[in-house]
């Protein structure tokens, strides 16, 4: 289990967190929504250990993450921030395989995971290819592929790994609508199947919708909801939120998933 307990993140006169509790299982699919400035970055930095909060902890499997050695922390949770930045003309193959850094895995082996993980992010064809060569939308599947290299059980029992965790910051910010939609299905059929706890940042809340076991909405640093789309995606919540008049409806496929449409001006 992967918990924040009531932490709150201070930087000057602004607090980006306020007194934020929240848990995450693994084999859950939570997906944090916000405006611009709520506090979605900041609660994904503290939750993979990078910052620190000013009050509060957050924990691993009931151990703070502060204490976790940063090799042993590396080979349970994947980051994915928003923006990766690499000017080197490494190719696309070498930047994947540095998901496998924290591992011992034989170079066979490492290698046959990040074909894997290239595969399952629509990029092997770009497998030798420079990445700074790369459009915005391909280097975030490469980088995605490079997150899930890290996270592989490689043929480890899954019981032996301990919860595994990825933590990713809008994800599909640079992707094509299809390119949106695979990847939301890999992230649940990894949750699913891997057992695999996905954490991640959306702005499509109608993606939410579909895809999140579990939301979370976030406001001013304070959680205002938790629980499932179905349940928290109220026109109220949502207009108060997002100081926008939405609509909400039942999706036509599917009556347990919120359909929403933001209202026309008269």
């Amino acid at each position: 289990m992967l918990r924040a307990n009531h932490i709150s993140v201070q930087i000057g006169a602004h607090r980006l967190l306020d007194n934020f509790s929240a848990q995450f299982a693994h084999a859950e699919t939570v997906m944090v929504v916000g405006p611009n400035g709520a506090g979605k970055t900041t609660l994904l930095r503290c939750l993979d250990g990078e910052l620190t909060p000013t009050a509060g902890d957050v924990e691993l499997d009931g151990r703070e993450i502060s204490q976790w050695p940063r090799i042993e922390l590396a080979r349970r949770r994947a980051v994915l921030p928003q923006i990766s930045t690499l000017d080197f003309p490494f190719s696309v193959r070498d930047v994947v395989l540095m998901g496998r850094m924290p591992h011992r895995t034989s170079e066979q082996q490492n290698r046959e995971i990040a074909d894997e993980a290239m595969a399952q992010c629509d990029c092997a064809q770009f497998a030798d290819r420079a990445y700074t060569s790369l459009s915005g939308g391909e280097q975030q599947r490469v980088q995605t592929a490079r997150v899930l290299a890290q996270i592989h059980a490689a043929a480890q029992p899954l019981e032996e790994l301990g919860a595994r965790y990825l933590l990713l910051d809008e994800p599909a910010s640079a992707l094509d609508l299809s390119r949106q939609y695979a990847l939301l299905h890999l992230l649940k059929r990894l949750a699913a199947h891997e057992k695999i706890g996905v954490v991640c940042t959306m702005h499509n809340l109608n993606l939410v919708a579909q895809f999140a076991d579990r939301a979370l909405i976030i406001d001013r640093g304070m959680l205002v909801a938790d629980g499932t789309p179905r349940d928290i995606f109220t026109e109220e919540t949502l207009g108060h939120v997002f100081n926008l008049d939405v609509a909400v409806h039942q999706h036509p496929d599917n009556a347990a998933i919120p359909l929403l449409i933001p209202k026309l001006e008269k």
